[in-house]
């Protein structure tokens, strides 16, 4: 298959304003579902951006696995620029067109071997820094940690999921 819509030709600063963004992610949709004929009807989708997520990119909101909404993380854009963004459309788009003819909305082989087509990743890279890291002491695992959950709270009531060691909680620069 041919290379997609080029993201260069539908660059967007990053001091759009959230309309703009908007927009221009929407008509940028609409071309990559054109191209690769994914199940996808732009219009049908609602378009939003999210201002508190801190450990994705984007995700796609559905309702008895009918996707309804594509939501596109500010924080992402802000610090990474539209490139990064567009391939989280595209990610996002193989969500979409997945859920649609398949019912899944997973990371599954299906959808990494469609990712891969629409040259997108399966994960997208950290972009806001933890408040905390949650750390085993026995394998080394690594879970950071955006929020005061109950793990933060109370770290010695839980054990590492990988190796059943002891946990800790230390501070980002730690």
């Amino acid at each position: 298959m041919t290379a997609g819509p080029d993201p260069a030709s539908y660059h967007i600063g990053t001091d759009a304003t959230v309309e703009e963004f908007l927009a221009v992610s929407r008509v940028y949709a609409r071309a990559v579902v054109d191209h690769y004929g994914l199940t996808a009807d732009v219009d049908d989708l609602e378009w939003e951006v999210s201002t508190r997520a801190k450990r994705r990119a984007g995700a796609v909101k559905s309702r008895a696995g009918r996707p309804e909404t594509v939501s596109l993380t500010w924080a992402y854009f802000r610090a990474n620029g539209w490139a990064a963004v567009a391939e989280t459309i595209r990610h996002e788009l193989v969500h979409v067109h997945l859920l649609n003819e398949h019912g899944d909305g997973s990371h599954g082989e299906r959808f990494r071997r469609l990712a891969a087509d629409l040259q997108t990743n399966v994960h997208c890279e950290r972009f806001v820094e933890p408040r905390w890291w949650i750390v085993c002491q026995s394998c080394g695992q690594r879970l950071a940690r955006y929020r005061r959950s109950k793990l933060v709270r109370d770290v010695a009531s839980y054990r590492c999921g990988d190796c059943g060691g002891t946990l800790r909680r230390t501070e980002p620069d730690a």
